[in-house]
């Protein structure tokens, strides 16, 4: 349950650090990158701290730098669903 809500929240982080880019095609406009671009920060912060009271130091490490990797690549994506 638990790395259920990590990944959520590596998601989320992600998610904020896209939207609060000028590039982002989700949204008409980006979001303000001051606030969104702090709380990204923390949360992926949060999640990191989430995975080192799971796992050994590298294995969260790993997971933490993969996930953010991983929907980094991803989420971008995101805006081609829906669209014909």
């Amino acid at each position: 349950m638990l790395q259920l809500i990590f990944l959520l929240s590596m998601l989320i982080a992600c998610l904020l650090f896209y939207l609060s880019n000028k590039q982002q095609k989700l949204l008409v406009s980006s979001l303000p990158k001051r606030p969104w671009r702090l709380l990204a920060y923390g949360v992926a912060f949060a999640s990191l701290i989430g995975w080192l009271s799971l796992f050994t130091l590298s294995a969260a490490i790993f997971i933490w730098l993969a996930l953010l990797m991983l929907f980094s690549g991803l989420v971008p994506f995101l805006s081609l669903i829906g669209r014909k």
